[in-house]
């Protein structure tokens, strides 16, 4: 399927719960991916700028994107920061899946909190992650960090307050398949540097989608 412009949608939850989120498919499909935003507490959603560079960027290249609101605070439980949110992203790459072909590659894309929702998925229907300064302190292990070998890339501003990129390094360390790359004069908000994270993110999926499993 088609979108010519951007389709606001519904996505429903495994658990029920109903989410706003907004789609869009190219017309020629290279790739696909699901972009998950920054922290609800914090004022985070799919409008975030970092997000939104995204999704911009992303479809123009040949990549399907689909970007979600996370579930409402009430909505979540009380297992952990994070843990609901991975029902939220299962859905969504649920929804993605069925707008492109069966042989085109997803992956999940995320900024802040999203990167860590977005890292402790397994679903085997994506192929990798790409991360966006990602804080490393929610929703448990990362899958790498237990063995999974599918790709990531991790995008650290070099003057993140939470997760700089020498503690990124170390942290990701023994990860089977995973580079990271340092943002330049950006801090954790990323403020001027947007455009050039969108850039990086776009030209890796679509490097690892040329080169298949």
């Amino acid at each position: 399927m088609t979108h010519d412009s951007d389709d606001e949608i519904s996505l429903l939850t495994a658990d029920g719960e109903a989410l706003a989120a907004d789609l869009r498919v190219p017309a020629a499909v290279r790739a696909g991916a699901v972009v998950c935003h920054p922290h609800p507490a914090y004022g985070g959603d799919r409008h975030n700028g970092v997000i939104e560079a995204l999704y911009r960027a992303l479809p123009p290249a040949g990549v399907a994107c689909l970007r979600l609101d996370f579930r409402h605070q009430a909505a979540r439980t009380a297992t952990g920061e994070g843990v609901a949110e991975r029902a939220d992203v299962v859905a969504a790459l649920h929804r993605l899946a069925t707008e492109v072909d069966p042989h085109v590659p997803l992956f999940l894309a995320g900024y802040s909190f999203g990167a860590d929702v977005a890292l402790s998925v397994g679903d085997d229907r994506h192929a990798g992650w790409a991360l966006v300064a990602p804080p490393f302190r929610y929703s448990g292990s990362p899958r790498p960090a237990g063995g999974d070998p599918r790709p990531v890339l991790v995008l650290a501003p070099a003057h993140d307050q939470f997760a700089p990129p020498h503690w990124v390094g170390e942290t990701t360390r023994g990860w089977p398949d995973v580079t990271v790359e340092p943002v330049p004069m950006a801090d954790h908000f990323l403020v001027g540097a947007t455009a050039q994270v969108a850039r990086r993110v776009t030209a890796w999926v679509l490097e690892q989608a040329a080169a298949g499993p």
